[in-house]
């Protein structure tokens, strides 16, 4: 039963540069199980919580805990703070990150599910990440235009 129990306030979050900053330190809490994935994370002054991105098969969640933040959905910017919850369905692609425009850590919950079959649009690096039982793969492609 042990490794199925977390207490969120005494259990040691782990630790990495973040993606925009790199003085700044990006704090996690991986609390994901089989099939769902959560974590808390912290984000900092100037961060961003992953890069531009969207899933076919694999719905998100996010929870604002603390803090402000601005969220980039496709061409919009949105302003989040303590206490919204946006959801990206999966398939949708408008690709999404949240990037901490605020002078204090973003604190917020994230999950989703956890497929095996699942694609990762990455669309201003020009890469994919396949998801399967295989493993993962990344690919990098090039934009073309399609023709009417």
């Amino acid at each position: 039963m042990s490794e199925r129990l977390t207490n969120i306030n005494t259990a040691s979050y782990e630790e990495g540069e973040s993606s925009r900053s790199e003085e700044a330190i990006w704090r996690f809490l991986d609390l994901s199980g089989k099939h769902l994935g959560v974590r808390i994370e912290e984000t900092p002054v100037g961060g961003t919580t992953s890069y531009h991105h969207y899933h076919t098969a694999e719905e998100e969640h996010v929870l604002v805990l603390d803090g402000a933040a601005t969220l980039h959905l496709g061409d919009q910017d949105v302003e989040l703070t303590t206490g919204d919850h946006i959801w990206f369905p999966a398939g949708e692609a408008i690709a999404h990150h949240i990037e901490n425009t605020s002078d204090s850590p973003f604190k917020f919950l994230v999950f989703g599910e956890r497929k095996q079959d699942d694609v990762v649009f990455y669309p201003k690096a020009s890469v994919v990440l396949v998801k399967s039982s295989a493993g993962m793969r990344q690919y990098t492609y090039e934009e073309r235009a399609v023709d009417d």
